[in-house]
C-alpha cells in the first residue's frame, strides 16, 4: 500500500522525471537491462501504533536508492527525490499520510560496474489505508 504512494509521489515530480524516465522507477529491484539512471524504492519497516481503541496508524520507514553512471547526475536526482518526498502530507488512493521526513542519506560507488549510488531513508506517518 505505501509503495503505491511512494511511486505516485516520485512519478508526480516533473523535475525528477526530467532526469529519470518513469519506466526506470521500480519497487525493490531494477529490471534487467534497464539503462541508468534508475531508482528503486523499498519498504524497510512498519511500526504500528495502538491506543485503547485499537490501531491508530503506522510509522513506515522506506528507502529510495538512485543509481547513475555520472556523479553530477546522481546528485541532481537525489535532490529531486528529496524534493518530491520531504515534508509532504496528504491523501492518495485512500492513503492518508503525514509529514514525510528524511532520516538518513548515504552514497557509494561500485568500481566493477562503474555505478554511483545514493540511498535516502525516509519516515512517514500513515493514519489511514
Amino acid at each position: 500500500m505505501t509503495g503505491v504512494l511512494i511511486s505516485y509521489l516520485l512519478k508526480d515530480s516533473a523535475a525528477l522525471l526530467a532526469l529519470v524516465n518513469t519506466g526506470s522507477i521500480f519497487p525493490y529491484i531494477i529490471n534487467e537491462d534497464t539503462a541508468l539512471p534508475a531508482i528503486v524504492y523499498t519498504i524497510d519497516s512498519v511500526g504500528p501504533s495502538y491506543t485503547k481503541d485499537g490501531w491508530s496508524g503506522d510509522t513506515v520507514t522506506f528507502s529510495v536508492v538512485c543509481f547513475s553512471n555520472n556523479y553530477a547526475s546522481l546528485e541532481a536526482i537525489a535532490w529531486e527525490i528529496r524534493d518530491a518526498l520531504e515534508l509532504k502530507s496528504g491523501t492518495y488512493s485512500g492513503i492518508v499520510y503525514w509529514n514525510i521526513l528524511l532520516t538518513t542519506q548515504s552514497e557509494g560507488y561500485n568500481i566493477a560496474e562503474d555505478v554511483y549510488m545514493n540511498k535516502q531513508t525516509f519516515s512517514v506517518e500513515i493514519v489511514e489505508y
